[in-house]
């Protein structure tokens, strides 16, 4: 491989180079700040439930809704949980998780929590499965939350669930309160129950027969009045549950009647949307509306931007270079002045044999720069000549031909001055080619003062 096409080959694979790793950092931004939808895509998501929900005519809202304090907001809002202590805070569960797979994805605060069962019907499902399962996608027990783990409100010192088998299990659901029993069977993995201490705690509604309560509805916990369903398995709702047995049946099963004819709301925050309008104008804005235009999907137009503004300053500075700096203005600016006082004492002592050797010198150097730059072992100045003209006549060969013949004029001391005179305006057109030839506009290079 000649050395010229070793140069273009690192030149062009760099900026390769540079174009992947911003689209690795757009992707991994994006990754980043999509997780919450990666987890509702996964296995243990509710993507699918809302999909279900609405083929079997229960509305489902897809934005959340405008909830105000004090007021009841008349929906049924579906909260899944994906974390095992809703006390423990963001620090703590990071020293507590590190090195292991991680069994709390969202980090909901116990007070956000508290504030959406009190805006709020709510059915809270209570998490079974560890981080592993979303890349996995397979049911082992070695991906299950233990039930000692599951300690959820911090009301309790025993855990809030219990094992009910192992392996799939199928079982009829019934209504603890009329003994009824739905058409069909769940199909559940390691089920989970409510354990012995949240029974006592809240009213039994719906139970896996001869294993345990399914479905519960617990009132005034705090203290304060407010009541909300909890689910001890996700899989009768979740993404990798509804495609198993009868679930999606029960599903609908359970969720009309909690809905009673009101949309369905699956909350997937980690803040409560909850405005105070006491003694406020409805229609004041703050700088959170503003970070909704970076939220997701929003922040895949952000990353576009991105990584578009990224390609554009890198071509824009493969085609017109890097911008001259501030601090080569007063060395370029000494330069011209030193040329120019040379240029003026030769032309009064009425040497212009001298004057044309200097301006030629001149302007070979700087074609020594563009067109052969890397530094090299001293060369003669007429080796150095013979070179350009063989690497100019390579990729242009008339402009290397012209700057052959005119070079050939003005050199040495043979010519007469009136030929070397002559020969300059040629000289002086090859050289501009040469400098268009390789990439320099003939503005970055002012000839000297003749």
């Amino acid at each position: 491989m000649s050395e010229r096409a070793q140069n273009d080959a690192s030149g062009n694979a760099f900026p390769l180079v540079i174009l992947a790793g911003v689209v690795i950092a757009g992707l991994a931004l994006m990754f980043l700040s999509s997780s919450s939808s990666r987890i509702e895509r996964s296995a243990i998501g509710t993507d699918g439930l809302a999909i279900w929900l609405q083929d079997q005519g229960i509305a489902v809202e897809k934005t959340a809704p405008e909830e105000i304090v004090g007021q009841k907001t008349p929906i049924l809002r579906i909260l899944p949980l994906y974390d095992t202590d809703l006390t423990v805070g963001r620090r703590e569960t990071e020293e507590l998780e590190a090195g292991s797979p991680r069994a709390t994805l969202r980090n909901l605060p116990l007070e956000a929590f508290r504030s959406k069962i009190d805006s709020a019907d709510t059915l809270v499902i209570l998490p079974k499965w560890r981080s592993d399962m979303i890349t996995s996608a397979t049911a082992d027990p070695d991906v299950l939350i233990p039930p000692g783990q599951m300690t959820i409100f911090g009301l309790w010192r025993d855990p809030t669930v219990a094992a009910a088998g192992e392996g799939f299990v199928q079982a009829p659901v019934t209504k603890d309160l009329t003994n009824e029993t739905f058409a069909g069977e769940a199909a559940l993995y390691a089920p989970r129950v409510l354990s012995d201490i949240v029974d006592d705690a809240c009213m039994p509604l719906l139970s896996i027969a001869g294993r345990g309560t399914l479905l519960a509805r617990c009132d005034d916990l705090w203290g304060e009045g407010s009541s909300f369903y909890l689910l001890s398995d996700p899989d009768l709702v979740d993404n990798h549950g509804l495609a198993n047995g009868d679930n999606a049946e029960l599903a609908v099963a359970m969720i009309a009647p909690l809905a009673a004819g009101r949309p369905v709301y699956i909350d997937t925050t980690t803040y409560a949307n909850i405005t105070d309008t006491s003694g406020q104008d409805p229609r004041t804005r703050s700088l959170a509306d503003l970070g909704r235009f970076f939220e997701y999907p929003f922040s895949l137009f952000w990353i576009g931007i991105v990584i578009a503004s990224g390609f554009a300053l890198w071509r824009g500075s493969r085609r017109f270079g890097a911008p001259a700096g501030d601090a080569n203005g007063p060395d370029m600016a000494s330069k011209a002045r030193t040329i120019a006082a040379s240029a003026r004492l030769l032309r009064l002592a009425g040497s212009q044999s001298d004057l044309v050797s200097a301006y030629i010198r001149a302007r070979m150097e700087t074609l020594d720069g563009i067109v052969l730059g890397a530094p090299r072992r001293p060369m003669a100045a007429d080796a150095i000549a013979s070179e350009i003209i063989r690497r100019v006549s390579h990729r242009v060969p008339e402009t290397g031909q012209r700057l052959a013949e005119a070079y050939g004029q003005l050199a040495g001391d043979g010519p007469e001055i009136h030929q070397r005179l002559a020969a300059l305006i040629p000289f002086e057109e090859a050289f501009q080619e040469t400098l268009d030839a390789f990439g320099y506009a003939a503005r970055h290079t002012r000839p000297a003062d003749r």
